[in-house]
């Protein structure tokens, strides 16, 4: 007996939505922005899978007078395993394009849910982390803080704007894909039942 495969249009989108997710190394994820009277242009930092860029060394600066520990790259394991599973994730699904496995693609597709609610549950967990680990000895001294993850919040004299970056919504444009993927098979699927009926 044949195995099912699916449907050719099901595998050229996941194929597409494979090769825009690896596309996110292009673009930053998130965006930093500070603001205060003592810095009216602004200070920025951008977050890419595999890097930071913008004005983290002031910033790191700022965050010695608090207490806040310091910003590197070196720092954060997420910087080598998020390309990596970057990666699988466009290798896999461009496997699951060649061959036409409805068993990989489910498999895929998990993986993508799993990948994308890693990435927001880690990334809230090192805010917290960040805003919780203060030196007891620093020239001032604060109460535990959480930065912004969405939107805008006041710190001190500091007015801390964060969202997401371009390489964010090409992950969800490939995820949107990927779904797109999805209806596509299982119609698919109910049309082959349907005909067999």
């Amino acid at each position: 007996m044949t195995k099912v495969k699916m449907p050719l249009l099901g595998r050229v989108l996941v194929a597409l939505s494979a090769l825009v997710a690896i596309s996110a190394f292009f673009f930053p994820l998130w965006h930093y922005y500070l603001e205060a009277p003592q810095y009216p242009e602004g200070l920025n930092m951008w977050i890419w899978l595999h890097k930071l860029t913008g004005q983290v060394y002031i910033i790191n600066d700022l965050n010695h007078y608090v207490g806040f520990m310091a910003i590197t790259e070196e720092m954060y394991w997420e910087f080598k395993v998020l390309p990596a599973l970057t990666v699988i994730l466009t290798l896999w699904g461009l496997w699951v394009a060649f061959t036409g496995s409805l068993r990989a693609f489910w498999w895929w597709f998990g993986y993508y849910i799993l990948y994308a609610l890693f990435g927001l549950v880690d990334f809230y967990y090192r805010l917290w982390q960040f805003g919780h680990t203060v030196d007891p000895h620093a020239p001032i001294r604060i109460e535990g803080y959480v930065p912004p993850m969405f939107g805008e919040k006041q710190f001190m004299n500091f007015l801390i704007r964060s969202e997401p970056g371009p390489g964010f919504y090409v992950l969800v444009g490939g995820f949107l894909v990927a779904l797109l993927a999805l209806i596509v098979t299982w119609q698919a699927g109910k049309a082959r039942q349907k005909a067999a009926a």
